[in-house]
């Protein structure tokens, strides 16, 4: 299972990771949003916004 498809906290308990962490950075995945901890602070986004950010950044913007 993705972290985007994640409806409810159990199917992100059952993640192998419901986050990641790098020193004092770290993304965590919980039923519709996902948590930015960004040095001193904290972003909360809908997985759908996070998911269009994420797909616009992967995308090749001279593909066409």
């Amino acid at each position: 299972m993705r972290p985007c498809d994640c409806k409810s906290m159990e199917e992100a308990n059952d993640l192998d990771h419901s986050g990641l962490t790098l020193n004092n950075d770290s993304i965590r995945v919980r039923p519709g949003i996902v948590l930015l901890s960004i040095g001193p602070a904290d972003i909360k986004i809908s997985m759908y916004r996070f998911k269009q950010f994420a797909e616009w950044y992967l995308e090749d913007q001279n593909e066409k």
